[in-house]
């Protein structure tokens, strides 16, 4: 009998601003309802703002292979769900939509390098209506952008989309005094090689002691544990990082999904985090991919 084990991720609420999350730990942690089988919600990031938290994600289904961007509403008080709502839908994949706060504006950057390009929206009606920004630009297709603003440049952290175990294990960076560009490329790049501790894992954390970025460790699994990288010396000619600190699943927080995690994600006095557990099953996840072969041999 074959066994099919499937990565199945859930988004859960923090009560606890990133830091805090970053120095102690995770010692608690609001999960969202599952999702039904073999679909997930993965890569979480999020406002809070008029009393409520406005969470996006990425909506996966093991039918499709496809990634969608939904937003999740809560009640900033008592966490219950006020609205659920498809955001962003292309042709192409779409996840870890990381948002961004520019001139009065509300931006999303999300993961879309099937595109064939990467793509950044502006909400024209937030939360539910986004459109493309022509003039954005970027010179490289990317994987997992974490971009913030420092010391008077824009900066992005990002994996080039290039193939097999590049995907997990490296690190690069850009740099604009704009966010619509033009962007350049770090001279170091790439400035970090390692499954360990390279493709960013949420967003950048500054402090008064430094810069924080989460990484995925991928030395086991994809995506089973994260990496806090300080950044001590972040120029338009040099980067120097070391990690810190570490943070895994486990089974006393996260019950099942405790194989692993790869999102952390800053909501004002809320973190974002994602978890996975490792589903297994004997016949479901074949007939899946049977059914998804056959509708795509039928599309030709």
């Amino acid at each position: 009998m074959s066994i099919y084990e499937t990565d199945i991720w859930r988004v859960g609420i923090i009560k606890a601003p990133m830091a805090e999350v970053v120095a102690k730990g995770v010692d608690h942690v609001h999960w969202l309802e599952e999702e039904p089988s073999f679909k997930f919600l993965a890569d979480p990031f999020g406002l809070h703002q008029d009393g409520k938290l406005y969470v996006f994600a990425e909506g996966y289904d093991y039918r499709d292979r496809h990634g969608r961007i939904e937003v999740l509403v809560f009640d900033d008080k008592t966490l219950k769900l006020l609205d659920r709502a498809v955001v962003l839908e292309e042709p192409w994949h779409l996840s870890y939509p990381i948002l961004i706060k520019d001139q009065g504006n509300i931006y999303m950057l999300p993961e879309a390098y099937k595109s064939g390009k990467t793509n950044l929206y502006k909400a024209v009606q937030f939360p539910y209506q986004w459109e493309p920004v022509s003039e954005f630009s970027f010179p490289e297709m990317v994987i997992d952008p974490s971009i913030f603003f420092h010391d008077g440049l824009w900066w992005m952290f990002y994996t080039p989309a290039d193939s097999g175990y590049s995907r997990q294990s490296v690190l690069s960076v850009a740099f604009s005094e704009s966010l619509m560009g033009a962007w350049q490329l770090h001279p170091q790049n790439p400035v970090r090689i390692t499954p360990a501790s390279s493709r960013p894992g949420g967003s950048v954390l500054v402090t008064d002691d430094g810069i924080i970025l989460p990484t995925q460790d991928c030395t086991r699994t994809y995506g089973g544990g994260l990496s806090f990288l300080k950044i001590t010396s972040l120029t338009p000619e040099k980067f120097e990082a070391h990690v810190v600190k570490h943070l895994n699943a486990n089974d006393g927080v996260f019950g099942s999904y405790c194989h692993g995690v790869h999102t952390l994600s800053a909501m004002g006095e809320y973190t974002l985090i994602d978890a996975k557990r490792m589903a297994e099953s004997a016949f479901e996840r074949l007939k899946i991919d049977a059914l998804y072969q056959l509708k795509k041999k039928l599309k030709r």
